[in-house]
């Protein structure tokens, strides 16, 4: 004899009847019990019949509704509580056996559903960005939170220390394990190749910059976008390293070799002092060309706005006429060992050995020129020779 089948009185879905004693995710509801299930049915339009078969699915499913309904309208649940408890056991076998096959990671927090609020204060009225790689794995080691590639932060740093999240423990599925595992090895591979200064690393404080460049993070981009277009792309340095290197090498006067290991240079042992020396110099000549032609020299400042720097006291002297003032600056040398050298940088005038500098210099302070450098034997006069055809033109013109 075939064995009968009973469809649950909501989704219709079948089974045999005489499964029902060893499947108990179904339920026989005809019983007054359950006459809540029977006021949903009804409302929803269906006829209650002598036997009512349901599946364990729809039944909970109801009873969400039906909590939900409670809560909107204030009315008496007429729900048993011998069957309340018997769905929440259901509920909580259900969510067992899902939370076997997720990866619990214990003392970690953050469920992954990240994408409307910020990682860090954990509001969602603000402007976020994307958090980085770098900054996930921070939040991951060192707060022990656990944060998905769709992770998004305030776009103005609004905490330095994360909220806590206790009512989220970390459970991971399949994927979301390969992909964290992706992520810290990706992570501590860039670890071992990143430089000391890098523009786009955020556990770089502002003031790490300043010590180790004397200049801003804002300041040393400027720099980079002005030397970009003139210096050759390298694999061994980018153009934002290759100004650090610049800068830290004038603050600090380290050796080319320290800096190559602080930068990690990727070359043979041999090469790394003189990749960094070339880099020294490139950019030395680099940085001339971006900045020196615009704010220094003749040709950088038009005679009318030269005479716009003139003082109360040289207007009333020299009127609209140009007014110059020139002077020499010394910068004092040890002895050299090159005798013919040593001849050269020699001062009678100031017994000490020395090269020059002549400085011209507008009534206001505002220096125009700096010609140079020059023999420590060399007078004012012979050095003022240099140039005199041009400041006479640029004088008189």
């Amino acid at each position: 004899m075939p064995s009968e089948i009973v469809s649950c009185i909501w989704c219709n879905k079948n089974i045999k009847k005489h499964s029902m004693t060893r499947v108990k995710s179904w339920r026989n509801i005809s019983s007054k019990k359950y006459q809540w299930i029977h006021q949903l049915l009804e409302q929803r339009g269906t006829e209650l019949e002598v036997e009512m078969i349901i599946c364990n699915k729809c039944r909970t499913m109801l009873y969400k509704e039906k909590k939900r309904r409670t809560a909107a309208s204030g009315y008496v649940s007429l729900l048993n509580e011998t069957e309340e408890n018997m769905i929440n056991m259901n509920i909580n076998e259900e969510t067992n056996d899902k939370l076997n096959n997720l990866l619990n990671l214990e003392g970690f927090y953050g469920d992954g559903n990240d994408k409307n609020y910020c990682s860090l204060c954990l509001k969602t009225d603000t402007d976020t960005v994307l958090l980085s790689a770098a900054e996930r794995i921070l939040l991951f080691c060192n707060h022990k939170i656990y944060c998905s590639s769709n992770a998004r932060r305030c776009a103005t740093r609004c905490l330095e220390v994360p909220m806590g999240r206790f009512n989220e423990p970390t459970c991971l599925t399949a994927n979301q394990a390969v992909l964290l595992i992706n992520d810290l090895t990706h992570e501590l591979n860039r670890f071992k190749l990143m430089p000391l200064l890098d523009e786009n690393n955020s556990l770089i404080s502002e003031e790490d910059y300043q010590a180790w460049t004397g200049w801003s993070l804002n300041q040393l981009k400027e720099m980079t976008s002005r030397v970009t277009p003139r210096m050759h792309q390298s694999k061994h340095r980018s153009p934002f390293e290759a100004i650090c290197i610049y800068w830290i090498k004038l603050k600090t006067n380290l050796s080319f070799r320290q800096i190559g290991t602080l930068f990690k240079i990727q070359t043979i042992e041999e090469s790394i002092r003189k990749r960094v020396e070339d880099n020294f110099h490139a950019v030395a000549r680099y940085l001339y060309d971006a900045f020196v032609p615009f704010h220094l020299g003749f040709t950088h400042l038009s005679r009318t706005n030269a005479i716009q720097h003139h003082t109360a006291y040289t207007e009333t002297f020299f009127g609209n006429n140009l007014c110059l003032i020139w002077d020499g600056t010394y910068i004092y040398t040890n002895k050299s060992e090159d005798h013919k050298l040593q001849q050269e940088t020699y001062s009678g005038q100031k017994s000490r050995h020395l090269i020059k500098f002549m400085s011209i210099v507008l009534p206001d302070g505002y220096v125009l020129d700096l010609i140079g450098p020059f023999k420590g034997k060399d007078n004012d006069a012979k050095i003022s020779k240099v140039r005199s055809f041009v400041i006479l033109t640029y004088i008189t013109l």
